[in-house]
């Protein structure tokens, strides 16, 4: 047979991947938990008051990826993954544990090794559930912090929302990603006569799906670049990826 067979043509329904990071309270875990039979690992305590399964909480990243590997190769009910919130720290702990340091700076004498092994884990997290993406939805959920941000192109650094993580491991996860969703409660500049113009709103929240100077964000499914931070909106946009997930159920 000719390797020449092997070519397809057309959108490949797969399973989605998504990182979603946004202010505090802005209801990124409400989000996940209104995914396909949604399971959390690594649950904070704001997600307490969701009606969702849940692994229990995790001390190191071994068990993390024991939890994770558990999903890949046993049957069980669950569609979705819910990471909750980013490991960070589980990360930098195994870092200290393995090179017996109190910080991560002190990791073989520090130059910032540590860090750069740092990364060998992360590298492995996102590995394993790359492989779970095969059967279900992967959401991860992270904390936006303002740093401030050097473009190349522009003579002087200006703030932005950015993944609350280390800068080289945040661009592994975005690069992971299908999607990088920043999430924040809709805010208007409200000016009254003279005064200084003042921030207000109605608690709408909503999630941009494009990147721009004050924050980070892709999507690879065409979204329209805002959009309401509710699950069923953001399903209809990638009706075409879920289509294995909804074969699979009406299979089972």
């Amino acid at each position: 047979m000719s390797i020449l067979s092997t070519i397809s043509r057309g959108k490949r329904p797969r399973h989605i991947f998504a990182l979603v990071y946004g202010t505090d309270g802005v209801g990124n875990s409400t989000l996940c938990s209104h995914t396909p039979n949604p399971i959390f690992i690594g649950a904070e305590k704001g997600t307490e008051q969701l009606d969702v399964a849940r692994f229990p909480q995790t001390e190191s990243i071994g068990e993390l990826l024991a939890q994770i590997r558990a999903l890949q190769n046993e049957k069980h009910e669950f569609d979705s993954v819910a990471l909750d919130s980013l490991v960070e720290p589980l990360i930098w702990k195994a870092v200290c544990d393995e090179g017996k340091v109190e910080t991560i700076e002190q990791y073989a004498a520090g130059y910032g090794k540590g860090y750069v092994r740092a990364l060998d884990l992360w590298r492995t997290l996102l590995r394993e559930l790359s492989i779970l993406n095969e059967k279900m939805h992967v959401l991860l959920i992270g904390h936006a912090q303002i740093k401030s941000f050097q473009d190349p192109e522009l003579p002087a650094a200006y703030d932005r929302y950015q993944l609350k993580i280390n800068d080289k491991a945040a661009a592994l996860v975005r690069e992971a990603a299908d999607a990088v969703l920043f999430a924040r409660f809709e805010t208007d500049l409200v000016k009254i006569r003279r005064s200084k113009p003042r921030a207000g709103g109605e608690g709408n929240r909503i999630m941009y799906t494009e990147s721009r100077p004050g924050w980070d964000a892709k999507n690879r499914f065409n979204l329209p670049f805002v959009m309401p931070l509710d699950w069923k909106t953001f399903r209809r946009g990638n009706s075409g990826l879920l289509r294995a997930q909804g074969q699979r159920q009406r299979q089972g």
